[in-house]
Order: C-alpha cells, then sequence, then structure tokens
C-alpha cells in the first residue's frame, strides 16, 4: 500500500510538471498531412516536445539550439519543415 501510494505521487509529479511546462513555455507547432511536431521552448533552451509520426533527437537538438540560440533554431526548422514536407508551423 505504502509503495502504491509512492508510485502515484511519482507519476502525479511528473504529470504535474509536463503540464507546467507545457502551459508555460513557448511553442513551434508544425502539421503536415503525414504528421505533426510541437516544440517547447524558453529564451534559452528546449524545454520538451510532442511528435505524431515524425522522430525528434531531443537531446541532440537541445544542445544545437542552446549553441546557436532558441529564435535562431526555431526559426531553421520552421524553414526546414515547410521546405521537406506539406506542411506548415506556427509559433505560438
Amino acid at each position: 500500500m505504502i509503495f502504491g501510494g509512492i508510485v502515484l505521487g511519482a507519476v502525479v509529479i511528473f504529470a504535474g510538471l509536463l503540464v507546467f511546462t507545457s502551459l508555460t513555455s513557448k511553442k513551434l507547432v508544425c502539421k503536415s498531412s503525414v504528421g505533426s511536431i510541437t516544440i517547447m521552448y524558453s529564451d534559452k533552451t528546449l524545454t520538451g516536445y510532442t511528435a505524431v509520426t515524425y522522430t525528434y533527437e531531443f537531446d541532440e537538438q537541445k544542445a544545437l539550439a542552446e549553441e546557436m540560440g532558441t529564435e535562431e533554431y526555431m526559426n531553421e526548422f520552421k524553414t526546414w519543415f515547410e521546405t521537406n514536407s506539406d506542411g506548415t508551423c506556427e509559433k505560438k
């Protein structure tokens, strides 16, 4: 019973962190006919992502975004996505 309470508590904390990150981050939402990806970011770093059909190497891309600046990274990702898919991206 104690173990179940600890596991449930950890799940609730993890879910809360995901919701908090999602609500407080800037977002780049990209959609196409084959899938979508939303990249969440702050002024200094990438904070998370969600993707349907697309694969995304988060740790690798996070390091790149920190190196080049998140706004520049978002602009380059938007250009790449729109050039290589039939989709569009929107900053929110």
